[in-house]
């Protein structure tokens, strides 16, 4: 890792704010960290530095992999659960984003609304990294991205499909919305699909594509997905509520989504065998977790030789410490 650190004090909360080149950085680094634990070998880039973490509503993998990340580049995370004294509505986000900065050298938010991130970034004097809300999820993307990247070295003409699959709940189109932002600048074969009606932001999309012009990267959108599997080298299985809904926030969860309200119309697009079979042989099958087994995907398949989810989890540990290790 470079002593050199042109993103040190630096926001994450979307990747329209990073460069290809950084991105790659930040890959790099993750690789070079996982490495150095595979080896044992001490890596206390933190040492002395605090983290506090802002949840408003729980999770296994963000909190674990930030706060295990943390002590083993030797600082410290400080755990604020929802409904903590912390929380929204019990002082203003001003107040909050004020007096920890006084405090620690990074804030960890995980938010509903992405509006609610920008004002936290918008006071406090320590870097915000956005751990996921409706607008976003740069976190788990970049962990998604660090599986074909470990294996492949590059991401240069990598086919990676994002494929819809119906889910008895809405989920936000965070995790799409980051694979969009960073995808297209990293020179992906990126194909989006989804069922007709189920778009991601029309901003979103021309942000996409026109990133896929500068870097040499194709963005493709299928309604359909045997045809979007053929050739794949990597199919994310992803459930997502259509924009007009999911912009209403996390907390409404998009439940007057089509999918919902008519769900034998949609039961079809689930990632099975058959859907696999279709892609390249090594392809990777990757679930950013937790999955609605037997509807998004099957036990099979996320069983199978060709799932990446465990990895993809673990990746979340070394890409996290790359980011905290060059913004604090």
């Amino acid at each position: 890792m470079s002593s050199k650190r042109p993103m040190k004090g630096r926001d994450l909360l979307t990747w329209r704010d990073y460069t290809r080149e950084e991105i790659l950085k930040l890959l790099d680094t993750a690789i070079e960290l996982k490495d150095k634990l595979q080896k044992g070998e001490t890596h206390e880039l933190l040492k002395g530095k605090n983290l506090a973490m802002l949840f408003e509503w729980e999770s296994t993998r963000t909190r674990t992999s930030f706060e295990v990340g943390m002590e083993q580049l030797g600082g410290h995370a400080i755990y604020y659960p929802p409904n903590a004294s912390w929380g929204k509505g019990k002082e203003p986000l001003k107040h909050k984003a004020s007096v920890l900065s006084r405090y620690v050298d990074g804030i960890m938010y995980r938010a509903f609304n992405f509006s609610d991130q920008l004002e936290m970034a918008k006071w406090a004097d320590v870097p915000v990294i956005n751990a996921n809300s409706e607008a976003g999820h740069p976190c788990q993307a970049l962990s998604d991205f660090m599986v074909p990247y470990e294996r492949k070295r590059s991401l240069k003409r990598v086919r990676y499909v994002m494929m819809w699959a119906f889910c008895p709940y809405s989920k936000p189109l965070g995790v799409v919305n980051s694979t969009l932002e960073a995808g297209t600048k990293l020179g992906m074969d990126l194909v989006l699909a989804y069922p007709e009606g189920y778009d991601p932001n029309p901003e979103m999309m021309e942000y996409a594509r026109e990133q896929a012009k500068k870097h040499g990267s194709t963005l493709t959108v299928i309604h359909d997905m045997e045809e979007a599997a053929k050739n794949a080298d990597v199919i994310h299985v992803k459930g997502w509520a259509p924009d007009i809904y999911a912009t209403k926030g996390m907390e409404g969860k998009g439940t007057e989504a089509p999918h919902i309200k008519e769900p034998k119309e949609y039961k079809h697009w689930i990632v099975d065998d058959h859907i696999v079979s279709l892609a390249k042989k090594d392809v990777m099958v990757e679930h950013a977790l937790p999955a609605a087994v037997g509807d998004e995907v099957t036990d099979k398949v996320l069983d199978g030789p060709n799932s990446v989810i465990y990895e993809e989890a673990e990746n979340r540990l070394h890409t996290q410490k790359a980011i905290l290790s060059y913004l604090l």
